[in-house]
Protein backbone atom coordinates (compact mmCIF):
# COMPACT_ATOMS: atom_id res chain seq x y z
CA UNK A 1 0.00 0.00 0.00
CA UNK A 2 2.85 2.47 0.68
CA UNK A 3 4.67 1.90 -2.82
CA UNK A 4 3.46 5.16 -4.16
CA UNK A 5 5.50 6.92 -1.15
CA UNK A 6 8.47 4.83 -1.92
CA UNK A 7 10.79 7.09 -4.35
CA UNK A 8 10.13 10.31 -2.28
CA UNK A 9 10.17 9.29 1.27
CA UNK A 10 13.55 7.57 -0.01
CA UNK A 11 15.11 10.81 -1.58
CA UNK A 12 13.90 12.69 1.36
CA UNK A 13 15.71 10.22 3.66
CA UNK A 14 18.87 10.19 2.14
CA UNK A 15 19.29 14.02 1.87
CA UNK A 16 18.40 14.01 5.76
CA UNK A 17 20.71 11.57 6.57
CA UNK A 18 23.49 13.12 4.46
CA UNK A 19 22.82 16.92 6.07
CA UNK A 20 23.09 15.19 9.29
CA UNK A 21 26.59 13.81 8.57
CA UNK A 22 27.46 17.72 7.66
CA UNK A 23 26.31 19.45 10.95
CA UNK A 24 27.87 16.44 13.02
CA UNK A 25 31.36 16.85 11.65
CA UNK A 26 30.80 20.92 11.34
CA UNK A 27 29.27 20.52 14.85
CA UNK A 28 26.48 22.16 13.70
CA UNK A 29 22.79 22.02 14.12
CA UNK A 30 19.37 21.52 12.06
CA UNK A 31 16.67 23.79 12.52
CA UNK A 32 13.11 22.68 11.29
CA UNK A 33 10.55 25.33 10.19
CA UNK A 34 6.81 25.19 10.33
CA UNK A 35 3.83 27.32 9.37
CA UNK A 36 2.65 30.27 11.52
CA UNK A 37 -0.94 29.94 12.64
CA UNK A 38 0.31 26.41 13.81
CA UNK A 39 -1.66 23.18 13.65
CA UNK A 40 -1.24 19.44 14.30
CA UNK A 41 0.13 18.78 11.14
CA UNK A 42 3.19 21.24 10.88
CA UNK A 43 4.10 20.51 14.43
CA UNK A 44 3.44 16.86 14.43
CA UNK A 45 5.56 16.58 11.06
CA UNK A 46 8.43 19.17 12.67
CA UNK A 47 8.51 17.17 15.79
CA UNK A 48 8.76 13.73 14.07
CA UNK A 49 11.87 15.45 12.25
CA UNK A 50 13.65 16.80 15.37
CA UNK A 51 13.09 13.03 16.95
CA UNK A 52 15.06 11.47 14.05
CA UNK A 53 17.78 14.10 14.39
CA UNK A 54 18.56 14.11 17.57
CA UNK A 55 18.51 10.14 17.53
CA UNK A 56 21.07 10.05 14.85
CA UNK A 57 23.17 12.10 17.22
CA UNK A 58 22.51 15.48 16.10
CA UNK A 59 21.02 18.96 17.61
CA UNK A 60 17.80 19.78 16.10
CA UNK A 61 15.27 21.97 17.02
CA UNK A 62 11.43 23.34 15.69
CA UNK A 63 11.94 26.97 14.93
CA UNK A 64 8.09 27.45 16.08
CA UNK A 65 6.94 31.23 15.51
CA UNK A 66 4.51 31.73 18.18
CA UNK A 67 3.40 29.69 21.31
CA UNK A 68 2.49 26.58 21.14
CA UNK A 69 -1.31 26.12 20.87
CA UNK A 70 -2.77 25.08 24.39
CA UNK A 71 -4.64 21.85 23.19
CA UNK A 72 -0.85 20.67 22.02
CA UNK A 73 0.62 21.23 25.61
CA UNK A 74 -0.03 17.29 25.93
CA UNK A 75 2.37 16.00 23.42
CA UNK A 76 5.14 16.97 25.65
CA UNK A 77 7.33 18.63 23.07
CA UNK A 78 8.37 21.84 24.81
CA UNK A 79 11.98 20.39 24.74
CA UNK A 80 11.46 20.49 20.98
CA UNK A 81 10.58 23.89 19.83
CA UNK A 82 12.86 27.10 20.01
CA UNK A 83 10.46 29.84 19.80
CA UNK A 84 13.02 32.77 17.91
CA UNK A 85 11.12 35.88 19.39
CA UNK A 86 10.70 34.46 22.73
CA UNK A 87 12.52 34.86 26.26
CA UNK A 88 14.15 31.93 27.05
CA UNK A 89 17.61 31.74 27.16
CA UNK A 90 17.98 29.19 23.82
CA UNK A 91 16.34 32.56 22.17
CA UNK A 92 18.28 35.16 23.94
CA UNK A 93 21.49 33.00 22.82
CA UNK A 94 20.30 32.64 18.83
CA UNK A 95 19.64 36.38 18.94
CA UNK A 96 22.79 37.68 20.00
CA UNK A 97 24.87 35.04 18.78
CA UNK A 98 23.04 33.14 15.95
CA UNK A 99 23.77 29.59 18.05
CA UNK A 100 22.28 27.36 20.01
CA UNK A 101 24.26 25.44 22.46
CA UNK A 102 27.63 27.05 20.71
CA UNK A 103 26.38 25.58 17.38
CA UNK A 104 25.49 27.46 14.48
CA UNK A 105 22.63 26.43 11.77
CA UNK A 106 24.07 24.19 8.97
CA UNK A 107 20.56 23.39 7.72
CA UNK A 108 17.01 23.98 7.43
CA UNK A 109 14.33 21.48 7.06
CA UNK A 110 10.93 22.91 6.76
CA UNK A 111 7.68 20.98 6.84
CA UNK A 112 4.03 21.14 5.87
CA UNK A 113 5.16 24.54 4.48
CA UNK A 114 7.84 25.75 1.88
CA UNK A 115 7.31 29.77 1.90
CA UNK A 116 9.07 31.76 4.07
CA UNK A 117 6.45 34.18 3.97
CA UNK A 118 4.40 31.75 5.75
CA UNK A 119 6.97 30.91 8.35
CA UNK A 120 5.81 33.87 10.00
CA UNK A 121 8.93 35.47 12.41
CA UNK A 122 11.02 32.31 11.84
CA UNK A 123 11.01 32.87 7.98
CA UNK A 124 13.83 35.32 7.83
CA UNK A 125 16.28 32.56 9.70
CA UNK A 126 14.73 29.85 6.92
CA UNK A 127 15.70 32.37 3.93
CA UNK A 128 19.32 32.87 5.44
CA UNK A 129 20.24 29.33 5.58
CA UNK A 130 21.69 28.08 2.45
CA UNK A 131 21.12 24.09 3.10
CA UNK A 132 16.99 23.43 2.23
CA UNK A 133 15.22 20.24 3.04
CA UNK A 134 11.44 20.37 2.14
CA UNK A 135 7.96 17.93 3.03
CA UNK A 136 5.00 19.55 2.14
CA UNK A 137 2.04 17.97 0.57
CA UNK A 138 0.05 21.32 -0.07
CA UNK A 139 -0.42 21.41 -3.81
CA UNK A 140 -0.05 25.13 -4.30
CA UNK A 141 3.89 24.88 -4.01
CA UNK A 142 5.65 25.29 -7.21
CA UNK A 143 8.96 25.06 -6.82
CA UNK A 144 10.71 21.65 -7.23
CA UNK A 145 14.02 20.36 -6.35
CA UNK A 146 15.92 16.85 -5.28
CA UNK A 147 15.76 18.21 -1.94
CA UNK A 148 11.85 19.19 -2.63
CA UNK A 149 9.24 16.07 -1.79
CA UNK A 150 5.91 17.32 -2.71
CA UNK A 151 2.80 15.08 -2.56
CA UNK A 152 -0.44 16.55 -2.85
CA UNK A 153 -2.31 13.47 -2.65
CA UNK A 154 -0.86 12.54 1.10
CA UNK A 155 -3.32 12.55 4.08
CA UNK A 156 -0.74 15.43 5.35
CA UNK A 157 3.02 16.27 5.64
CA UNK A 158 3.20 13.79 9.72
CA UNK A 159 2.39 10.77 7.26
CA UNK A 160 5.09 11.88 4.93
CA UNK A 161 7.06 12.29 8.10
CA UNK A 162 6.71 8.81 9.43
CA UNK A 163 7.82 7.13 5.80
CA UNK A 164 10.45 9.22 5.62
CA UNK A 165 11.18 7.61 9.41
CA UNK A 166 10.91 3.88 7.93
CA UNK A 167 13.21 4.81 5.25
CA UNK A 168 16.05 6.02 7.90
CA UNK A 169 14.98 2.52 9.75
CA UNK A 170 16.02 0.67 6.52
CA UNK A 171 19.17 2.55 6.02
CA UNK A 172 20.53 2.66 9.23
CA UNK A 173 18.99 -0.21 11.14
CA UNK A 174 17.66 1.63 13.62
CA UNK A 175 14.34 0.95 15.25
CA UNK A 176 11.33 2.37 14.56
CA UNK A 177 11.24 3.07 18.20
CA UNK A 178 14.13 4.97 18.21
CA UNK A 179 14.02 7.46 15.55
CA UNK A 180 10.59 7.99 16.55
CA UNK A 181 10.26 8.87 20.61
CA UNK A 182 6.79 8.69 22.60
CA UNK A 183 6.42 12.03 22.52
CA UNK A 184 6.97 11.91 18.70
CA UNK A 185 5.08 9.40 18.27
CA UNK A 186 2.24 11.08 19.41
CA UNK A 187 2.68 14.44 17.68
CA UNK A 188 3.02 12.66 14.47
CA UNK A 189 -0.44 11.00 14.84
CA UNK A 190 -1.41 14.43 15.92
CA UNK A 191 -0.51 15.74 12.78
CA UNK A 192 -2.48 12.84 10.97
CA UNK A 193 -5.29 13.04 12.60
CA UNK A 194 -6.16 16.84 12.37
CA UNK A 195 -5.54 17.12 8.28
CA UNK A 196 -7.89 13.77 7.83
CA UNK A 197 -10.55 15.05 10.38
CA UNK A 198 -10.53 12.37 12.69
CA UNK A 199 -9.90 9.82 9.24
CA UNK A 200 -13.23 11.07 8.33
CA UNK A 201 -11.58 13.53 5.28
CA UNK A 202 -11.30 12.05 1.37
CA UNK A 203 -7.56 12.51 1.97
CA UNK A 204 -7.74 9.61 4.64
CA UNK A 205 -6.25 6.29 2.29
CA UNK A 206 -5.47 2.84 3.39
CA UNK A 207 -1.94 3.19 4.52
CA UNK A 208 -3.09 6.46 6.50
CA UNK A 209 -4.85 4.06 8.55
CA UNK A 210 -1.71 1.64 9.02
CA UNK A 211 0.20 4.58 9.27
CA UNK A 212 -1.67 5.53 12.56
CA UNK A 213 -1.93 1.75 13.72
CA UNK A 214 1.68 1.96 13.62
CA UNK A 215 2.72 5.09 15.38
CA UNK A 216 -0.35 3.58 18.22
CA UNK A 217 2.04 0.58 18.65
CA UNK A 218 4.85 3.57 18.53
CA UNK A 219 3.31 5.06 21.84
CA UNK A 220 0.60 7.61 20.31
CA UNK A 221 -2.21 7.28 22.54
CA UNK A 222 -5.23 8.09 19.40
CA UNK A 223 -7.94 8.56 22.86
CA UNK A 224 -5.42 11.17 24.16
CA UNK A 225 -4.92 12.34 21.01
CA UNK A 226 -8.43 13.43 19.82
CA UNK A 227 -9.98 14.20 23.13
CA UNK A 228 -7.06 16.79 23.76
CA UNK A 229 -6.79 18.39 19.79
CA UNK A 230 -10.90 17.91 18.97
CA UNK A 231 -13.29 17.58 22.52
CA UNK A 232 -11.35 19.24 25.05
CA UNK A 233 -12.60 22.81 26.26
CA UNK A 234 -11.99 24.94 28.61
CA UNK A 235 -15.14 27.31 29.66
CA UNK A 236 -13.21 30.54 27.90
CA UNK A 237 -13.07 28.34 24.68
CA UNK A 238 -16.47 27.38 24.92
CA UNK A 239 -18.38 30.57 25.50
CA UNK A 240 -16.06 32.26 22.62
CA UNK A 241 -16.92 29.22 19.95
CA UNK A 242 -20.75 29.48 21.30
CA UNK A 243 -20.24 33.25 20.76
CA UNK A 244 -18.80 33.05 17.10
CA UNK A 245 -21.09 30.39 16.35
CA UNK A 246 -24.22 32.50 17.38
CA UNK A 247 -23.06 35.37 14.98
CA UNK A 248 -23.09 33.27 11.94
CA UNK A 249 -24.16 35.13 8.31
CA UNK A 250 -25.49 33.11 5.54
CA UNK A 251 -25.07 34.51 1.88
CA UNK A 252 -25.63 33.35 -1.67
CA UNK A 253 -28.71 31.21 -1.02
CA UNK A 254 -27.11 29.94 1.85
CA UNK A 255 -24.25 28.41 0.10
CA UNK A 256 -21.52 30.23 2.39
CA UNK A 257 -21.35 30.92 6.22
CA UNK A 258 -19.03 33.84 7.65
CA UNK A 259 -18.17 34.69 11.01
CA UNK A 260 -16.22 37.27 12.13
CA UNK A 261 -14.67 37.06 15.43
CA UNK A 262 -13.25 40.75 16.64
CA UNK A 263 -10.19 40.44 19.28
CA UNK A 264 -12.36 42.25 22.14
CA UNK A 265 -14.30 39.14 21.92
CA UNK A 266 -11.46 36.80 22.91
CA UNK A 267 -10.42 39.33 25.87
CA UNK A 268 -13.91 38.95 26.54
CA UNK A 269 -14.33 35.24 27.41
CA UNK A 270 -11.05 35.23 28.60
CA UNK A 271 -9.86 32.77 25.28
CA UNK A 272 -6.36 32.48 23.59
CA UNK A 273 -6.07 32.44 19.67
CA UNK A 274 -7.26 28.90 19.22
CA UNK A 275 -10.39 29.71 20.60
CA UNK A 276 -12.51 29.11 17.23
CA UNK A 277 -10.56 26.87 15.83
CA UNK A 278 -13.51 24.29 15.76
CA UNK A 279 -15.95 26.32 14.55
CA UNK A 280 -15.39 26.37 10.89
CA UNK A 281 -15.64 22.91 10.63
CA UNK A 282 -19.12 23.06 12.24
CA UNK A 283 -19.89 25.58 9.85
CA UNK A 284 -19.10 23.35 6.66
CA UNK A 285 -20.73 20.84 7.63
CA UNK A 286 -24.58 22.92 7.85
CA UNK A 287 -27.03 21.48 5.85
CA UNK A 288 -26.66 23.05 2.04
CA UNK A 289 -23.30 25.28 3.32
CA UNK A 290 -20.32 24.37 1.03
CA UNK A 291 -18.12 27.25 1.98
CA UNK A 292 -17.20 28.20 5.32
CA UNK A 293 -14.83 31.27 6.77
CA UNK A 294 -13.82 32.00 10.22
CA UNK A 295 -11.73 35.46 9.90
CA UNK A 296 -10.62 36.78 13.76
CA UNK A 297 -8.79 39.26 15.07
CA UNK A 298 -5.49 38.77 17.08
CA UNK A 299 -4.28 41.11 19.30
CA UNK A 300 -1.60 42.13 17.08
CA UNK A 301 -4.20 43.50 14.54
CA UNK A 302 -3.59 41.07 12.72
CA UNK A 303 -6.48 39.12 10.97
CA UNK A 304 -6.73 35.32 9.91
CA UNK A 305 -8.60 33.80 8.09
CA UNK A 306 -9.69 29.59 8.36
CA UNK A 307 -11.41 28.51 5.27
CA UNK A 308 -13.35 25.04 4.57
CA UNK A 309 -14.98 23.55 1.66
CA UNK A 310 -17.59 20.82 1.04
CA UNK A 311 -16.89 19.98 -2.94
CA UNK A 312 -16.07 22.26 -5.56
CA UNK A 313 -14.92 25.62 -4.04
CA UNK A 314 -10.96 25.66 -4.58
CA UNK A 315 -10.14 27.02 -0.53
CA UNK A 316 -6.03 27.42 -1.80
CA UNK A 317 -7.29 29.21 -4.80
CA UNK A 318 -8.92 31.93 -2.88
CA UNK A 319 -6.99 32.24 0.51
CA UNK A 320 -3.60 32.66 -2.29
CA UNK A 321 -5.93 35.90 -3.39
CA UNK A 322 -5.03 37.22 0.29
CA UNK A 323 -1.72 36.06 0.25
CA UNK A 324 -2.42 33.05 1.86
CA UNK A 325 -2.52 28.85 0.72
CA UNK A 326 -3.38 25.27 1.75
CA UNK A 327 -5.94 22.25 0.43
CA UNK A 328 -8.55 22.66 -2.16
CA UNK A 329 -11.02 22.12 0.78
CA UNK A 330 -8.94 23.64 3.81
CA UNK A 331 -7.09 26.77 3.96
CA UNK A 332 -6.09 29.78 5.55
CA UNK A 333 -4.33 33.24 5.06
CA UNK A 334 -3.49 36.40 7.11
CA UNK A 335 -4.11 39.50 6.67
CA UNK A 336 -2.58 42.72 7.42
CA UNK A 337 -4.05 46.00 6.01
CA UNK A 338 -7.30 47.15 7.21
CA UNK A 339 -10.03 46.37 9.73
CA UNK A 340 -12.03 43.06 10.23
CA UNK A 341 -14.99 44.99 8.81
CA UNK A 342 -13.16 45.52 6.00
CA UNK A 343 -12.05 42.57 5.25
CA UNK A 344 -15.50 40.60 5.99
CA UNK A 345 -16.98 42.60 3.17
CA UNK A 346 -14.22 42.64 0.37
CA UNK A 347 -14.31 38.59 1.49
CA UNK A 348 -17.85 38.26 0.65
CA UNK A 349 -17.47 40.20 -2.19
CA UNK A 350 -14.65 38.25 -3.74
CA UNK A 351 -16.89 34.58 -2.59
CA UNK A 352 -19.58 35.71 -5.25
CA UNK A 353 -17.27 35.62 -8.41
CA UNK A 354 -15.85 31.86 -7.03
CA UNK A 355 -19.05 30.37 -5.61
Amino acid sequence: MRERYKEGSARAAKNILSVIEKVKENNELILVFPHRSVDGDCVGSASGIVSIVRSMGADAYVAIPEELPENMEFLGIGDYLFRPDGDSAIAEEYRSEGTIGGKKTGAAIATDISDSSRMGVSGEIFDSIETKIVIDHHASVTARSDYYWIDPDSSSASEMVFYVAEQISAVTGKELKDLLAVNAAKAVLAGIVTDTGRFTFKNTRPETLETAGSLIDLGGDISVVCYNLFDRKTKAKFLLSAKARSQVQFFYDDKFALTVVPYEQFVECGAGPDGVDDVVSAMRDIDGVELAIVLRELDNGEIRGNIRSQEYFDCSKFASGFGGGGHFRAAGFTYKDGTISELAEEVIKRVQSDL
